[in-house]
């Protein structure tokens, strides 16, 4: 690359990112940011201006879902950082790469008085990011980018998550000098780097392998870490006869499968899976409570012959298991040639995945099953839509039981950190994702008119592009799901009643179409008259209305 040595460092920041392949950020611009704006007008990455930094945390952390790449932001010292942090969180418990790039106050300036000040303000954002870093003076710009990326890739054991790096405002308009004019300093390819792991964990692959052979009762379990495997998993499975319970981040991994099992390790159906077998591998999951044990109950049984892989080596650390880390995808195509096909006679996958997903079925409570209808009649009306979930009640019946079309398309904050306000800019992130990828289909964020009023402002970002996202608002008159657990447990419900803002008036001031759903037979015209128009739509649901109206419908 070759330049006048006259930049400022911010803009040499610029470069650096699209060398590494960085086509879109996500950020408000602020007095503090002003020098990593000087050089992006330039460049040929794409700015999305949320309308708070919490939107384009939450809009960073769907566009890495959809695209594999990290989702970066730009956000000011103090209160840009605060803002994110929720957002960081939500990534941090999913394992989403992002990027977040802050300015911080010079050094010795504490008790000034300055904008934004913030004390600490590395230590105080660290817990919510797999590492930190801090660009100092006489630090290398194209060195500590370098550091950045293989932070990000989970290169060096580390795991997938938010990166946090923030720059001294005294350092951030610097010249950066002639640093660069040899040329970006490039990374490790992450296929490369990936094999490299792969190949390290070649004698627990066959140690795997010599254990599975032994055994005919197999479950495979298939968390978000396998996504990017659906090929692999899906032989793996075939080879096996084994049925595959698929996480909230897995689901779709096995669409429609005979051996796919879409519901939760929490229910007891699950459970009993999971005790009766012999061997259980563990593709990509780190096997965390909001899916293994979602109502506390401490219920999970102890797992016989435990085989995990997983690219996160904090997880595979067990001395009950044998762990092995590498990238899913890699390691199973180094696990399947190693491998003795079962004759399906031997270990009968494909009913005992029946009997499960029946058993689960009849496990759920009424709701949750016709949540379950409520969802399929959306993806037989949309076969290839991406639904993006809030903490809302149908997100948490589709997280119990749900076969999604695809991998990669339900995805929600209903678990890990379980933030609200989540969907909507999530939504924005994946459908700018998809459409760098040429792909205009609808996506839909599912959110209550509780968890809506988290984020309402993010509806002029999705006008602003103009992206194909259907808004579909549960409307319960408040949090549904906190006063039902409130009655549950003999609490009078209290603060649970948030008057919600009329929806249509919404549509008409962010300049959006709007629709309601009266009836629960004209779901599927509405949906694909939204799909058709390719523009964002707040579709409004009486949740009492439609719940009276919905048959649960038997998945099998």
């Amino acid at each position: 690359m070759s330049r006048a040595p006259t930049i400022t460092k911010g803009q040499q920041i610029i470069e650096l990112l699209e060398a590494y392949g960085v086509d879109t950020v996500f950020g408000i611009p602020g007095v503090h940011t002003l020098e990593l704006y000087r050089g992006l007008a330039a460049s040929n990455i794409q700015h999305i201006t949320p309308r708070h930094e919490q939107g384009a945390g939450f809009m960073a952390d769907g566009y890495a879902r959809i695209t594999a790449k990290p989702g970066v932001c730009f956000v000011i010292t103090g209160p840009g950082l605060t803002n994110i942090a929720t957002a960081m969180g939500q990534a941090l418990g999913d394992s989403i790469p992002m990027l977040v790039i802050s300015t911080v106050n010079a050094a010795g300036t504490e008790a000034q008085g300055c904008l934004h000040a913030m004390p600490q303000q590395a230590d105080v954002i660290r817990p919510l990011t797999v590492a930190s870093f801090q660009l100092n003076a006489n630090d290398s710009v194209t060195e500590t980018l370098a550091q950045v990326f293989a932070a990000l890739e989970a290169r060096n054991g580390t795991q997938l998550g938010p990166v946090h790096l923030q720059i001294p405002l005294d350092v951030i308009g610097q010249l950066a000098g002639d640093e660069t004019a040899n040329g970006v300093k490039q990374p490790v390819k992450r296929h490369d780097q990936l094999t490299e792991e792969c190949t390290k964990a070649l004698n627990q692959i066959q140690n795997a392998a010599n254990v599975i052979n032994q055994h005919s009762q197999i479950v495979i379990l298939a968390g978000g870490g396998a996504v990017n495997a659906q090929h692999q998993v899906k032989q793996l499975a075939k080879t096996l006869d084994a049925p595959v319970v698929t996480t909230i981040n897995g689901r779709g991994l096995l669409a429609n499968h005979p051996l796919s099992v879409p519901a939760s390790p929490s229910l007891e159906a699950t459970r009993s899976l999971l005790a009766q077998a012999d061997c259980v591998i563990a593709l990509g999951t780190e096997m965390g409570q909001t899916d293994y044990d979602m109502y506390v109950n401490g219920g999970f049984p102890l797992l016989k012959n435990l085989i995990r892989i997983d690219i996160n080596p904090s997880v595979i650390q067990a001395t009950e298991q044998l762990g092995i880390h590498c990238d899913v995808s890699q390691g199973l195509t180094r696990l399947l040639p190693l491998l003795a096909p079962k004759q399906p006679s031997t270990s009968l996958g494909e009913a005992r995945a029946r009997t499960t997903r029946q058993e689960a079925f009849t496990e759920l409570p009424k709701p949750y099953q016709q949540h379950h209808s409520f969802l399929t009649a959306i993806t037989k009306a949309l076969p290839e839509v991406i639904i993006v979930g809030d903490s809302t009640q149908p997100a948490y019946g589709g997280n119990c039981y749900f076969d999604a079309p695809a991998a990669k398309t339900w995805f929600n904050s209903a678990t890990g950190f379980g933030t609200l306000g989540y969907a909507v800019p999530a939504a924005i992130g994946a459908a700018l994702g998809r459409r760098l990828q040429h792909n205009n289909q609808p996506i839909i964020a599912l959110t209550g008119d509780g968890g809506l009023q988290f984020c309402l402002a993010e509806l002029a970002t999705a006008k602003d592009w103009e992206l194909p996202i259907i808004f579909m608002v549960w409307n319960n008159q408040g949090y549904g799901e906190i006063e039902s657990s409130m009655l549950a447990v003999g609490i009078t419900p209290i603060g649970v009643s948030p008057k919600p803002p009329s929806i249509d008036a919404l549509a008409q001031a962010y300049g959006i179409n709007h629709a309601r759903l009266t009836s629960f037979t004209a779901l599927a015209d509405l949906l694909q008259q939204a799909a058709d128009n390719q523009t964002p739509m707040l579709l409004e649901i009486n949740e009492a209305l439609m719940m009276d109206q919905i048959e649960p419908t038997i998945p099998f």
